[in-house]
């Protein structure tokens, strides 16, 4: 699929004109926003369809839905993202993939378009829809991986793959922290889920991808979900939800959030810490997005099972860079090696039986990604 040389012109005029301004209220200040307004919505609600030049295999097994979900770090390391899908047993051939921080014209990521070039790798079909604008080369070792090139559409979004076509795509908008994204991370845009159809022969279904917050509170993302749920709520047939829903269990936003998680990561058993970190949907602290999945009658449990997606890295908190001392920062690295989150899921509605696993050896420094990948069967 050819790049589009105008979206790329509009992304490059309208990063040219948000780096004139150092925050969101400054933005929406400018004499032209409600021009630009427009313009960054047109943008950021167009999905990008992708057909594939070839078809896939035929599947493993007609009766079951074979998926995978993972968050590929924007397609930093997609060379290795790719290998995998060519070669790891439980990652190839799927009939499903649900991509997080997935980039669009990130130098970060070689300027890719990771999802059409992974769909056209693997002979899917999908669906591409964008979160967020970016004005910088993002974060953590982000400038470090773009070599000095610049980005070219600047985009961060989220996808669908998928063995068989792809119709109905659409955004539900979840809301966002964009004061926060946009004054501190240059990010302009909101999280959101990509619902399509998936039209399975003589068996159509719903498949959706989420990206949950990070910055806010247990609460916040709770709201979101709820969002994502209600705009499901009419939604009759079979239906599969995957995602990086962020259930860390803690609050964000403050200096003190930060320490406070580190103080419960350091001091407490660590029998305690692993059920609070990889059982979020049921520890005391839990995390009440599930609670939101629960009253829409979407199950998970069948689909996942307890290890970790992520390991925590606290220079990766901006929270905390800069502002805390020696020994502060060695309760930090006692923390961090005890922080084995599970932020990342299926569930599902309308099957009537499923599993899953976790995917080991992909994730970490210098491997594919920071996250793991997820399979899971659905019949």
């Amino acid at each position: 699929m050819a790049r589009d040389p105008g979206l790329l012109a509009e992304c490059q005029e309208l990063v040219h004109t948000l780096r004139r301004h150092a925050t969101l209220a400054s933005l929406r200040g400018d004499p032209d926003w409600p021009a630009l307004d427009r313009r960054l919505r047109a943008v950021l609600s167009t999905i990008r369809p992708l057909s594939p030049e070839r078809e896939a295999p035929p599947p493993r097994d007609p009766e079951r839905v074979r998926a995978v979900h993972w968050n590929i770090e924007h397609g930093n390391w997609y060379p290795r993202v790719e290998q995998a899908f060519r070669s790891h047993p439980e990652l190839i051939n799927p009939d499903l993939v649900s991509l997080n921080e997935t980039d669009l014209g990130m130098a970060r990521a070689a300027n890719r378009d990771v999802a059409f070039d992974l769909a056209a790798a693997l002979g899917l079909h999908g669906a591409w829809a964008p979160l967020f604008l970016e004005t910088t080369h993002g974060r953590d070792d982000d400038a470090k991986e773009a070599a000095g090139l610049g980005n070219q559409e600047s985009l961060f979004g989220l996808a669908i793959l998928s063995r068989w076509p792809i119709r109905e795509a659409r955004i539900v908008e979840l809301g966002s922290t964009q004061q926060l994204q946009f004054d501190t991370e240059g990010m302009y845009g909101r999280h959101i889920a990509l619902a399509a159809t998936i039209e399975r022969p003589r068996a159509p279904f719903v498949f959706v991808t989420v990206h949950l917050d990070v910055h806010r509170t247990r609460a916040n993302r709770a709201q979101q979900m709820r969002r994502l749920t209600e705009a499901l709520g009419g939604e009759s047939r079979p239906l599969i939800l995957a995602g990086d829903f962020n259930s860390h269990t803690f609050d964000r936003g403050r200096v003190w959030n930060a320490i406070e998680a580190a103080l419960v990561l350091s001091a407490l058993p660590g029998g305690v810490v692993r059920r609070r970190l990889l059982w979020p949907d049921l520890h005391p602290a839990h995390e009440p997005r599930f609670d939101a999945l629960r009253d829409a009658e979407l199950e998970w449990e069948r689909y996942i099972d307890r290890k970790p997606t992520l390991r925590l890295r606290f220079s990766r908190v901006p929270e905390v860079r800069g502002t805390v001392g020696a020994i502060a920062a060695r309760i930090l690295s006692w923390a961090e090696q005890r922080g084995q989150l599970r932020l990342d899921w299926f569930a599902g509605r309308g099957w009537s039986e499923g599993r899953g696993a976790t995917v080991s050896g992909l994730d970490g420094p210098g491997l594919a990604s920071d996250h793991a990948p997820l399979v899971a069967e659905f019949w």
